[in-house]
């Protein structure tokens, strides 16, 4: 039975570089907008279009998702469908130690990959509000430092990261991504469903 993996669409450079497609027809990934983390209630009715879909074609289904919206686990859950391990995508890009350490290091980090990055104004200052430096100082007042998680296909976004560390008045820190345990965790559930011949 071909499988289907339901994913958020920040982590479409990641599978690209993994090569999971490679040379399994078989294999379907279907992308809903990153966006959709801002609205919980439309993000899940996304996710169910998208897994009536699938079960129309015949396709198994996998989840490339974090707790993203409220009673995900449990949601999918119900409808059979399993999840790749990790609370979010900063976890799931770095591997859950490092994440761990990072934030046992420093509790107080504001964490950014491309998508983020890239449509912060979209994502995060309209709908925040954060030109109003008093909402500004509310909404970060307990972060210490910006941390840009950069991925090995991701264009020079450096001074993109600058500026908005300098809007938020952060510290810039840079780490880059760590796949193994993502690509572990990710051709596992592919095994357990028989689609993954060669690891």
């Amino acid at each position: 039975m071909p499988l289907r993996i339901i994913a958020c669409g920040a982590f479409q450079d990641a599978l690209k570089y993994l090569a999971v497609q490679g040379n399994r027809p078989e294999l379907r990934i279907s992308y809903l907008r990153a966006g959709l983390h801002n609205h919980p209630l439309e993000l899940n009715k996304a996710l169910s279009q998208e897994i009536r879909v699938a079960r129309q074609e015949g396709d198994n289904i996998l989840c490339l998702y974090g707790q993203c919206f409220p009673g995900i686990d449990d949601f999918l859950q119900k409808e059979s469908i399993p999840r790749i391990a990790g609370a979010h995508c900063y976890e799931m890009f770095l591997g859950s130690n490092a994440f761990q350490q990072i934030m046992e290091e420093e509790p107080g980090t504001y964490f950014l990959e491309k998508e983020l990055l890239i449509h912060f104004v979209e994502y995060c200052v309209l709908p925040l509000e954060l030109e109003d430096p008093e909402l500004r100082k509310s909404y970060f007042r307990h972060y210490k430092r910006l941390l840009y998680i950069r991925q090995p296909l991701d264009p020079d976004l450096l001074n993109e990261a600058r500026d908005v560390a300098q809007f938020l008045s952060l510290e810039l820190s840079l780490v880059d991504t760590n796949y193994a345990e993502l690509q572990a965790n990710l051709f596992k559930l592919m095994n357990d469903v028989g689609l993954l011949r060669h690891v």
